[in-house]
């Protein structure tokens, strides 16, 4: 039985004698016969704007005396054709109308008011290829063709995506991992209709990208740098730059088999306050691949802590006039590279 005809049957309430036990009977008068509930063909109807767009209510049961009353009139309103309600759109959005017969059933309609019935994107697919653990930033795809008021929503952490909302490019920054991933990226406009965008997501083991590479061997004033994590926890140290206060000095040295380069400080009583530095074998020739060891002293709650990093190191410059050397080491565990340079020139 209906809700309603529940709330309209009349109820009566039967006595028993008193050499009778038996619980009170309770009695339900009224008509006790199903009637139907009100069936959509379809949950959501999208009407353009317009009078000559207007569309009827989806009915698809056989119940009579069918009225709808809209929960926005300014996105969409009923208008009378005939006898007959017809939904007429009036601004792109979406918005509730509620459906009634004449068995008081009631039943939620969703209306998508557009100007163009789709959603169009630049691009289905994106592929991004990062340092291990490391991220970049795309705006190159966008909306084409829509209704405004987008939003976009991500089904992987690893891939965030922003949009704004009228002119529909939208920003997709990606980190990779350790294994290739697809993230699908939902696009809403404000009449809900939707687009997706793939994503995909691969690592580079390589250190820095080839146009990075240029850019560090370019360079034309000394500099050391490093993007490194704590391998306990993950996280990202801290780095005091002591070299912006003038403090400690620069590396190029050989001892035996080991080159050192880099810039470290030491204070007066012979305590490392921090640095960045490389060790390679003293014979690495310009552009080969070989051991090395990168040193990253950093300042934090934990005050002055040491780290290296033992992985790779190439020559990218040595010359008369610069040295220029990189060290990474990949850290499968985190899902990152650390990395570090250093140019000095001469």
């Amino acid at each position: 039985m209906s809700a309603a005809l529940m709330t309209a049957a009349s109820v009566s309430f039967t006595a028993c004698n008193d050499d009778d036990n038996d619980e009170p009977v309770y009695v339900v008068g009224g008509n006790t016969a199903e009637t139907p509930d009100i069936q959509f063909s379809t949950d959501t109807v999208r009407v353009k704007i317009g009078e000559e767009n207007r569309a009827a209510l989806p009915i698809a049961s056989e119940t009579g005396g069918i009225k709808a009353l809209s929960l926005d009139p300014a996105v969409a309103d009923i208008v009378d054709v005939d006898g007959v309600p017809m939904i007429e759109g009036f601004k792109n959005g979406l918005c509730g109308v509620m459906v009634s017969d004449a068995n008081s059933n009631y039943k939620k309609l969703v209306v998508s008011v557009c100007t163009i019935e789709q959603i169009q994107l630049s691009t289905d697919a994106m592929t991004f290829l990062t340092p291990l653990g490391g991220s970049a930033t795309s705006t190159e795809a966008s909306v084409v063709l829509g209704n405004g008021g987008y939003t976009v929503v991500s089904d992987n952490p690893k891939v965030v995506a922003s949009i704004d909302s009228e002119t529909g490019v939208i920003s997709v920054t990606a980190t990779s991992g350790m294994n290739p991933f697809t993230a699908t990226l939902t696009v809403t406009d404000i009449s809900g209709l939707t687009a997706y965008l793939k994503v995909t997501v691969e690592a580079s083991f390589e250190p820095f990208t080839p146009s990075k590479l240029q850019e560090i061997k370019d360079m034309t004033e000394s500099a050391v740098w490093a993007d490194c994590k704590d391998p306990s926890d993950g996280n990202e140290p801290y780095y005091y730059d002591w070299r912006s206060y003038g403090y400690g000095s620069w590396l190029d040295s050989t001892e035996g088999d080991t080159s050192t380069i880099g810039w470290w400080y030491i204070n007066s009583r012979g305590v490392d306050y921090g640095g960045i530095k490389i060790d390679y074998p003293a014979n690495a020739a310009v552009d080969a691949e070989v051991e090395g060891t990168l040193y990253f002293q950093y300042s934090d709650s934990r005050w002055y802590a040491l780290y290296k990093y033992e992985g790779n190191a190439k020559v990218l410059v040595d010359d008369a006039t610069k040295k220029v050397v990189i060290a990474w080491q990949v850290d499968e565990q985190n899902e990152r590279i650390n990395r570090g340079y250093v140019v000095i020139i001469k």
